[in-house]
This record gives C-alpha cells, sequence and structure tokens, in this order.
C-alpha cells in the first residue's frame, strides 16, 4: 500500500511518480484509457517478476549456505554450539525473504501495473462512468478524518483510489489501512491495526445537516466526540447489532426510517457484520473493516487465468455496486 500521510512533522503525502492527471482539487490520477496491455505482455511482466525472483532466492541462498558451512567449520574448531548455528539459519532465512523482495522490487512494479492495467481499469470502464483511477494514489487522510466518527490512529495508508460515478451516483473509494503506535517500556514498538479494508463515500439523495453514525457492533473503529450522542431507534433487533450515533437526534430518526434500517442490515449481512454506515457533508460514508485489500494481482508463481481474475475484479466492484442498489441511492423517477 502506498502512504499517503505521515505524522511527522512536515512530511505530507506525495503524488504519483508516474505521468498523471490533476483533477480541480488537486488529487493526482494516471490518465484513464482503455487497457492498452495484451495478455501476452502481462504474461511477460508476470514471468519477468517470477524470475527475478527465483534469481534473488538463489543468491540468497547461497550466500546463506557459505556463511553456515563456514560458521560449521569454524564451529567444528572451536566447539562452537548447535544454537549458534541454528541462529544463523533462522536468520539467513530472513535476510533471503529481504533480499528476494527487495531486490525484485522492480519487476514486482511493472507485473502490478500490467496486472491493474489488464483487469482492473479495463472492467472499470466497463462499470463506471467518468472514471478517474490510480492503484497507488491514495484516498486522502482527511476524508475520514475530517467526519470525526473513525479512530484515526497515527499511520495510515492507501491505495486503488478511484473517483466515478455509478448509476450517476458520484462516488469515491480506497483500499485503507489504519494503525496505532505502542512503544513498551523496553522502547520497541509495534503496530496494531485499527482499520483494514474498504473505505467508499458517496453522494446521498436526502439533505441532512447533521452528522450521524451507525456501527455494527463488531465494527470497533468508530469514534465519536462529545457532540454526539448515543440513541437507540424503534427497531429491538436493529438496537441489538448496531450502536447509533447522532448530533442531532431528530435528524437521525429522519434519516433512519424503516426502510433505511432494513437496508443497513442487509448490506451488512453481506460483509458479516464489519460495517459502519456514516452521514456527514451529504455524502454517506461505508467503512467494511474485513482486513483484506482488493483488486490485487494474482500469484505470479503460475500463467493467470483471465476469467478467474475478471471474476475477481468484478466481485471486488460489486462492493461498490451493493450499496449503490441496497441502499437505494438513485432516485425512483
Amino acid at each position: 500500500m502506498v502512504e499517503h500521510w505521515s505524522p511527522k512533522p512536515g512530511v505530507v503525502g506525495s503524488s504519483p511518480a508516474s505521468p498523471a492527471i490533476q483533477d480541480s482539487k488537486g488529487s493526482y490520477f494516471y490518465a484513464i484509457m482503455k487497457a492498452l496491455m495484451t495478455y501476452a505482455e502481462l504474461e511477460k511482466a508476470r514471468i519477468a517478476y517470477n524470475n527475478k525472483k527465483k534469481e534473488m532466492m538463489k543468491k540468497s541462498f547461497l550466500a546463506v549456505g557459505g556463511i553456515f558451512l563456514a560458521a560449521l567449520i569454524i564451529g567444528n574448531s572451536t566447539s562452537l554450539i548447535l544454537p549458534f548455528l541454528l541462529q544463523i539459519v533462522f536468520i539467513g532465512f530472513i535476510v533471503t525473504i529481504i533480499a528476494t523482495s527487495f531486490g525484485a522490487r522492480k519487476e514486482a512494479e511493472a507485473y502490478r501495473n500490467a496486472y491493474k492495467n489488464y483487469f482492473i481499469t479495463s472492467t472499470f470502464n466497463t462499470v463506471f462512468t467518468d472514471l478517474k483511477y490510480a492503484h497507488d494514489a491514495a484516498m486522502p487522510r482527511e476524508v475520514l478524518s475530517n467526519t470525526g466518527m473513525i479512530r484515526m490512529g497515527n499511520r495510515y495508508s492507501s491505495n486503488d483510489y478511484t473517483i466515478a460515478k455509478y448509476k450517476g451516483i458520484p462516488f469515491a473509494q480506497a483500499d485503507v489501512h489504519i494503525e496505532v503506535e505502542h512503544t513498551d517500556s523496553d522502547g520497541d514498538t509495534t503496530y496494531e491495526t485499527i482499520f483494514r479494508g474498504r473505505y467508499i463515500t458517496f453522494d446521498f439523495n436526502k439533505k441532512f445537516g447533521k452528522k450521524l453514525l451507525v456501527a455494527s457492533k463488531n465494527f470497533r473503529a468508530e469514534s465519536c466526540d462529545k457532540s454526539f450522542k448515543k440513541i437507540e431507534l424503534e427497531s429491538i433487533d436493529f438496537n441489538k447489532h448496531f450502536d447509533v450515533y447522532a448530533q442531532d437526534g431528530f435528524e437521525a430518526f429522519y434519516l433512519l426510517d424503516p426502510a433505511v434500517m432494513e437496508r443497513i442490515e442487509k448490506l451488512a449481512n453481506l460483509y458479516n457484520g464489519n460495517v459502519f454506515v456514516g452521514f456527514s457533508d451529504n455524502k454517506i460514508h461505508i467503512a467494511i473493516n474485513n482486513n483484506t485489500d482488493s483488486f490485487e494481482p494474482a500469484p505470479s508463481t503460475a500463467p493467470i487465468n483471465e476469467q478467474r481474475e475478471f471474476s475477481k475484479v468484478m466481485n471486488d466492484i460489486k462492493v461498490i455496486t451493493n450499496i449503490v442498489d441496497e441502499l437505494k441511492l438513485v432516485k425512483e423517477k
């Protein structure tokens, strides 16, 4: 995932290095076109990446084997104990993984670009209109933080930033990863994932002035300030499965009528209940905390199955289309 924001002073997100266009709000996107990549070119990129990984692994194993052999010879002459040799093997294994990843990064990026061009850009163009998409561009952190409804931690990353329309409804979506940093008494730092999944915003067909948050009980990434009050709705069953926080209780009852509550329940059931639905600035915010990245390339170890990959991309696209259809965001004429 591409780092877009850092809590360190003076560090800000940067635009993609590749040629891009800039929209009226200053966001960077690759120029969108019908995929020009052929399947043969995609396979060529995959094979190059796979071969480079094999080459780097071979070199790393030879280096680690040489170190182990030298340590074994020294150990025989100095009574070096077995645990030390095992440590060398373990460290060598870690070094092999790192070296393979680092040494093949150019080929990995080429394969990733080829895959996304061949499968994603072309498929997006068949479903959405007014499309702007860049796989290594990030949804701005402020889109989430300005709602005041989700924990933002202190490390944020995002990719697959998309702006488009579906059935005339403008939306923006991306994969998002939010972490919080923990430092123990020894000074060791670890990161805890707060949220990892899809974040999508849609223009909403009802006007509202205050913010409202509906979070499934097991979402566990919501956050509201003192301007929000927890409320309960008339549906006992809905209250069992969702927490509702509102800045204006009367407006909440207006927005969350029985039909809307039923649609939110159906939506949550599609994604195992790890869903939050927020209403802010006349937009509806959907967060799906499913600990996955969407639109990811197939493994490079075998020839790509086109039918399977197009099907996988369409399933990821359905996350967006299902929300529009289930929540009935398109006004009936």
